[in-house]
């Protein structure tokens, strides 16, 4: 049978963005505070963009993930919020885990099942499992930031992109000035159905969880 789950923020992230509004000014050799709050707008766009690209939440999080699927068995389970910090408990139909009975790849959020005597066994359930842990980064402007440098940089770069496209037409797609002008319009949806620029795909590309 398939196994569902559902995650549930339990407490939010205070800071979401991947980046600042100051590193990116450094970036774009902007001064002063007048696009500050356009600035800021990008960011968080940016940011929701890569996380949805990536499928996953980024910023560090309270979370309660729960499994279901009756009679299921699994070898372990694929957090949802990852890179895990802490794991404040496991409960079995209803049956709090002790930590001693699990054991946490916290780099990759693998939870893996260990039986009273210490060895690697199978997770089994018939109601749930519910997994309350805390994952995610620490992102830039926070104590202790553990934000990858290549997704701060896939930010920055995609608000480079936004920034230096203001006043563009996005339809167009080439230009040229010979005889004179001639102008040609994207049909349809403008790059691969709304993919991120190259250079942000290939720096936030290793961060995507492969299917487990």
């Amino acid at each position: 049978m398939t196994m569902h789950s559902i995650v549930t923020v339990t407490s939010a992230a205070s800071v979401t963005a991947l980046t600042t509004v100051e590193r990116v000014k450094q970036e774009l050799s902007i001064s002063g505070t007048a696009s500050d709050t356009l600035l800021g707008l990008k960011i968080d766009e940016a940011s929701s963009d890569i996380g949805a690209h990536l499928r996953r939440r980024l910023p560090r999080e309270s979370i309660a993930e729960t499994f279901w699927g009756w009679g299921e068995s699994r070898e372990f389970f694929a957090l949802d919020h990852y890179p895990v910090a802490s794991i404040a408990s496991v409960v079995v139909d209803d049956v709090e885990v002790p930590p001693a009975q699990y054991r946490l790849d916290r780099d990759a959020g693998l939870l893996y099942r260990l039986d009273a005597s210490g060895y690697p066994c199978r997770w089994w359930w018939c109601k749930s499992v519910i997994v309350s842990y805390v994952g995610g980064f620490l992102l830039p402007g926070q104590d202790d930031r553990d934000l990858p440098p290549a997704l701060e940089a896939g930010a920055i770069a995609l608000v480079q992109s936004f920034w230096l496209s203001r006043g563009r037409d996005p339809l167009v797609k080439e230009e040229e000035v010979p005889g004179v002008m001639r102008v040609g319009y994207w049909v349809g949806a403008v790059g691969e159905a709304g993919e991120l620029p190259p250079q942000v795909v290939s720096l936030i590309s290793p961060f995507r969880r492969a299917a487990v």
